[in-house]
Parts: structure tokens; C-alpha cells; sequence
């Protein structure tokens, strides 16, 4: 098959490095390119494709950020996995937006328990030390099934007591329920995203390895007068999840 028959297969208008893309990521899976083996030389498939050497980079950048490749100067192209790896992505611009995706995950409830906050947590909750918080943990999966994409462990005030019997009858959006035992409505919220490696307890609920790479996400709930009603921290594997932001210049 020639290229611009290829290319007359693949989505129309697409820029010619997606056009690529889509071929090497179909040959891989079909195992034309076996895990492990190496693509072709750049020259050969530049010439192949009728492309140019950045449009063919452009293409195997993009299979590299999505696992199937590895390039590897003095070396060569390596195919790493025959298939991408499904991410589940939350697009946020909005403390709607943030309260829609808890909607459209589905949460098993994992158990509860009464803390008192420690020195650790004092800084995690930004709180006093002795501070009392019912912890909620809890995972998420995506609505289609599979993997879980997040453990919870979601921090409440004492005036929540009962959101737990909620949860085991099934009421899986925890923020209305805080919002329906507090007594106060949730108007900020604070998001903070770092790196971590998956602590053990983590590492079970995702069926990771543990100390493996994940995100480290906290989240602030604010009523009026910004008191803090919940704290979630929530740990994402690297490779299940991405968040998606979007900024626009005003006037």
C-alpha cells in the first residue's frame, strides 16, 4: 500500500503528523512492529510516508508520550507496548466543572474512622493538632469500569457525622452530602497537584507498585468566610489520569 493510499484511510484533514501517528499505532497493534523490536530508520520512513523529518518526529513523539515508543539517541526507535494506555481525563475550569466529574465517576465506599489530627496532618488538613475529622476513604472508577483511577481519603467536620451510613446506602456524591449534614454550602475550593510515590495503602486499593509514580492531589472545600468544610487527598496513579485546564486571555 502506498502512502497516499494509507493517508486515504485516516481521518480527513488530520495534520500529517496525526495522519503518521495513526498508521505506526495500527501496524504495532497489529504486531507488524513486535514490543521490543525497532522501527525502521527515519530516512525509510520519511521516505515512505512522503514526509518531512519533523513531521516523522512530530509522529513519534506523540507514541512516545503515549508509551508505545521510546526513542534512544545512537540507538533507534523501540516499540515499548502494542497499545495506549486508556487516561481517564477531567477537563476543570470551574468549581462546577470540579463537582460534575465527582458525578460522573462511580465511588465505592472503603470504611471510615474518627482521627484526631496529628503533626502530619495538621499540615495536610491546615489544622490545630488534637483537631477531631471524621476520614472517609474511598476509590473511584470510571463510570465504563476498569481500573480504580483514585484512592480518597476525604476529611470532614464533626457535624458530618452520618454522611458514612449515606455512603454504604449508596449516595455516592460526597460533597452534596458534606453540604447536607454541614448545614453550609461548598463556594471555593482549593486545588494543589504534586508529584508522589504511592504509598503502600494506595499501592493496594490501585493495584500498583508501590513507591510508584502518582499524583498527589489536595483539595480545600470552603463555605462562606472561607471555613473549611472537607479536605480530600487523593492519590492518582501516573499512567490512569490527567486533568485538563483550559485559560483565556480577558478583554
Amino acid at each position: 500500500m502506498n502512502s497516499s493510499t494509507e493517508f486515504g484511510l485516516l481521518r480527513d484533514r488530520a495534520p500529517r503528523y496525526l495522519q503518521v501517528a495513526d498508521i505506526l499505532t495500527r501496524e504495532i497493534s497489529e504486531g507488524q512492529f513486535p514490543v521490543g523490536t525497532l522501527l525502521p530508520p527515519e530516512p525509510q520512513l520519511c521516505q515512505r510516508f512522503a514526509v518531512s523529518r519533523h513531521t516523522l518526529r512530530e509522529a513519534v513523539r506523540l507514541l512516545c508520550e503515549q508509551g508505545l515508543l521510546s526513542r534512544q539517541q545512537g540507538v533507534g526507535t523501540h516499540v515499548l507496548a502494542n497499545r495506549v494506555e486508556t487516561r481517564y481525563v477531567a477537563s476543570l475550569s470551574s468549581l462546577r466543572d470540579l463537582m460534575a466529574y465527582t458525578q460522573q465517576t462511580t465511588l465505592k465506599f472503603l470504611g471510615s474512622r474518627w482521627v484526631n489530627a496529628d503533626e502530619s496532618l495538621e499540615r495536610l488538613l491546615r489544622c490545630d493538632v488534637g483537631e477531631p475529622w471524621l476520614e472517609l476513604n474511598t476509590c473511584r472508577f470510571p463510570v465504563a469500569g476498569g481500573q480504580p483511577i483514585v484512592h480518597m481519603r476525604i476529611f470532614v467536620r464533626p457535624q458530618c457525622d452520618g454522611i458514612q451510613h449515606a455512603l454504604e446506602d449508596g449516595d455516592a456524591w460526597i460533597y452534596g452530602l458534606v453540604e447536607k449534614f454541614g448545614g453550609e454550602r461548598i463556594l471555593e475550593a482549593e486545588q494543589v497537584v504534586g508529584a508522589i510515590g504511592v504509598p503502600a495503602e494506595s499501592a493496594k486499593i490501585l493495584g500498583v507498585e508501590e513507591g510508584s509514580p502518582g499524583l498527589f492531589v489536595r483539595r480545600y472545600y470552603l463555605a462562606k468566610a472561607e471555613r473549611l468544610l472537607a479536605v480530600s487527598l487523593n492519590v492518582y496513579p501516573v499512567d490512569r489520569f490527567e486533568f485538563s485546564t483550559n485559560w483565556r486571555l480577558e478583554g
